[in-house]
C-alpha cells in the first residue's frame, strides 16, 4: 500500500476510516481503499471541512441529525448522502481516540480485549478504542438515520398513504 501525504482531504466513498495520528508533523491518518494517506488536519478539521465543502456546517448538520435521531452524542454524519457516505464516530469528537469509521465500508465488528476491531469489506480492519456495545449503538444510529434520508428511495413516495 502506497502512503500519501496531504493537506486538505476530501473525503470520497473509498475513505474507511480516519484516525488521530500524533507525530511532530501530522495529525490524521486516513484509511482508503487500497492506500493510507497522512494529514496534517485532526479527524474533526477534516470532517468539517468536508462538511462545507460539500454544503453545511457540522454544527448545521449536527443539529438536523440530533432533531432525527433524538439523541445528541456521538452523532452520525452524512458527509455525501447522495453517495452514501456517512462516517460514524466512535467516541467524543472532543476526544482524542475518537476514530471516523465510514458505514458503508463496515462488514462486521467484534470486541478483542479492551478495543473493537471493525473489519472493513476489503479485507483490511482497524482497531478502535471502544466497545462492542457502544460501537453497536453507533452503527445502529448510523442506520437510522441512513434510512430517514433514504425514505422514498427505500419505500417508494407512494409506500404511505396520506390519511
Amino acid at each position: 500500500m502506497g502512503d500519501t501525504i496531504t493537506s486538505v482531504y476530501i473525503i470520497t466513498p473509498k475513505t474507511k476510516a480516519i484516525v488521530s495520528h500524533e507525530s511532530s508533523y501530522y495529525r490524521s491518518l486516513i484509511y482508503e481503499t487500497g492506500r493510507e494517506r497522512y494529514s496534517i488536519h485532526s479527524p474533526t478539521q477534516i470532517i468539517d471541512n468536508n462538511c462545507l465543502i460539500f454544503g453545511a456546517s457540522r454544527e448545521g448538520i449536527k443539529k438536523s441529525v440530533k432533531d432525527i435521531l433524538r439523541a445528541s452524542s456521538k452523532l452520525p454524519i452524512p458527509v455525501i448522502p447522495q453517495d452514501g457516505v456517512y462516517m460514524i464516530p466512535t467516541a467524543s469528537s472532543k476526544n482524542k481516540d475518537c476514530v471516523w469509521v465510514a458505514y458503508h465500508h463496515i462488514a462486521s465488528y467484534e470486541q478483542k480485549e479492551d478495543k473493537t476491531y471493525i473489519a472493513f469489506l476489503d479485507g483490511t480492519g482497524v482497531y478502535v478504542p471502544t466497545t462492542e456495545s457502544s460501537f453497536d449503538m453507533q452503527y445502529k444510529r448510523a442506520s437510522q438515520l441512513i434510512v430517514h434520508m433514504n425514505r422514498s428511495v427505500i419505500f417508494g413516495r407512494a409506500a404511505f398513504p396520506v390519511l
